[in-house]
This record gives structure tokens, C-alpha cells and sequence, in this order.
């Protein structure tokens, strides 16, 4: 099935990304009736835009990362932005995220600059860079946020 992206625009603003209408983005419409996901496996890499509603990566992207949900694996790794509403992190980010919900689970490794509504950080999770509450600041070492 195909669908028109080229008015599709990542948010680039704290109001657009309160705004943003999940209901409208064409992947996440198609896949309420079909259940469509995209899974990266151990042996593949992308490097570019990723464009679905749901996504569990095991294998490598470096790029952008625009789904509805994106869940990094044990094997996982990504780096360049996600832009999601939930975000699960079991293997290693090192990326700029602008998401709802943060979860850094297991031996899971987040870094760099995040944006978010709620993170959770389990004890053996690991992160490091900013956290930006959306509304307000958190600036913390990763020590500190394994405590919030």
C-alpha cells in the first residue's frame, strides 16, 4: 500500500510536536486496520529516513526515525533523531529524541538530547546527555536520573 509523504514534516518546534496530529500520519491510519510494523533484523543497516508506525530494531540505523512507536533490541542500535510518541530502549541510542514516553529497560543505553513528557529508567539502564521535560528543563549526569 502507498501513501502520499510529501507533505509529511517532522516537528520542529515544542508547539508542532504538542500538535501533532498521530491520527493524520498515514502509516499509523493504515496500520489501525492491517497492524503493520517494520522490523530491522541483526544483519540489516539503514542509513536515511525510516518512515512507519511501529518499529523493532534489532540490527543499525543512523538517521532519522519518525514512527508512532520504535522499540531499540538487545542488539539494536540507533543513532541520528527519533521522533515517536513511545519509545522503548533495551539496546544502545545515541540520538536526539523527541518522544511522549521514554522507557531505557535492562542493559539498555540512551544518550543525547531528549525530550519527553515521562521517562522511566530501570536500575540497570544507562543514560547520559539532556533531558528536557517539555515542560520544563531536567539537566542531569546519569547517576541523577536513574533516581527520578
Amino acid at each position: 500500500m502507498r501513501y502520499d509523504l510529501s507533505s509529511l514534516t517532522v516537528p520542529d518546534s515544542e508547539d508542532a510536536v504538542e500538535h501533532f496530529d498521530w491520527a493524520a500520519f498515514p502509516p499509523a491510519a493504515i496500520s489501525k486496520k492491517n497492524n503493520f510494523f517494520l522490523i530491522v533484523d541483526e544483519s540489516t543497516g539503514i542509513s536515511g529516513k525510516l518512515l512507519t508506525w511501529a518499529a523493532f530494531i534489532h540490527g543499525q540505523v543512523d538517521g532519522l526515525i519518525f514512527a508512532e512507536h520504535v522499540q531499540v533490541e538487545e542488539t539494536g542500535h540507533v543513532s541520528g533523531l527519533i521522533f515517536c510518541r513511545t519509545l522503548q530502549v533495551i539496546g544502545s541510542v545515541s540520538a536526539n529524541v523527541i518522544c511522549d514516553t521514554v522507557h531505557v529497560k535492562g542493559r539498555g543505553v540512551l544518550s543525547g538530547t531528549v525530550k519527553h513528557k515521562s521517562v522511566r529508567i530501570e536500575d540497570s539502564g544507562r543514560v547520559a546527555g539532556s533531558f528536557e521535560r517539555r515542560s520544563g528543563i531536567l539537566h542531569a549526569d546519569a547517576r541523577a536520573l536513574q533516581q527520578v
